[in-house]
């Protein structure tokens, strides 16, 4: 049985994004009718009733936008709108998505153009992200810190952490080029970011960075640490 999940309010912008970075899926693929964006699966194709499909759909929307995040830039969180039965002759049956909120959003060889002009770059295969999502426990605290919680400095720094117990800090710097030093001196400090520090008052010892990082590189910093450290833990399974 065919069932296809309506997205509510993606941009044909994020639709494009979307659809090469799941080309490269043997699960997920998408499809556009009218102007409206679906998500289908072969993963639901034995599922019988609507509700079967929006659980079994929960968990893959969020880690699906969690990795559209880390490669594309304000990517938004992916919801569900309907959910249709497509039958034997075609016809859609439709039903609206519960009323439950659902807050859900590259993987080893594929290019893709990135939005705005920037240079094809090569993607890990989607389907290892997916994969390390639903088997490491650890990816998946980092795939719920990027999509359930806002990328001010103090989750960024969580996130960072997360990955500096999992890799180490050498590997850190390495995957950085060595600009975490700036990343986290700008995060502790009060008297350069403000009330948005994690610190609240600076330790008089400690000057703060002389060019603060602003948000916006940070955000991007910490997104190209996550791409770095999840093609390593890929790595690692082979």
């Amino acid at each position: 049985m065919k069932w296809l999940v309506l997205l509510e309010d993606v941009k044909k912008s994020d639709f494009d994004n979307l659809s090469n970075l799941l080309r490269s899926s043997d699960e997920f693929s998408l499809i556009t009718d009218n102007s409206k964006y679906y998500l289908t699966s072969s993963r639901w194709e034995s599922l019988t009733n609507h509700s079967a499909v929006y659980w079994e759909a929960t968990k893959p929307l969020r880690d699906i936008s969690a990795v559209a995040r880390i490669k594309f830039t304000d990517f938004p969180l992916l919801k569900p709108d309907m959910i249709y039965e497509v039958d034997e002759e075609g016809k859609r049956h439709g039903w609206r998505a519960l009323s439950a909120t659902i807050n859900v959003g590259s993987s080893c060889s594929v290019s893709i153009q990135l939005e705005g002009g920037q240079d094809i770059i090569p993607i890990l295969e989607f389907d290892s992200w997916m994969k390390l999502a639903e088997e490491d426990e650890i990816v998946k605290n980092v795939f719920r810190q990027i999509t359930e919680f806002e990328p001010n400095w103090i989750n960024l720094y969580k996130v960072y952490e997360i990955v500096q117990n999992d890799a180490g800090k050498k590997k850190i710097q390495q995957w950085t080029k060595n600009k975490i030093s700036l990343f986290t001196h700008t995060a502790n400090s009060q008297r350069a970011i403000g009330d948005d520090a994690r610190h609240g008052v600076d330790n008089n010892n400690n000057d703060p960075p002389k060019e603060p990082m602003p948000l916006s590189e940070a955000k991007a910093l910490i997104m190209t640490l996550l791409e770095k450290w999840l093609l390593w833990k890929c790595e690692q399974q082979k």
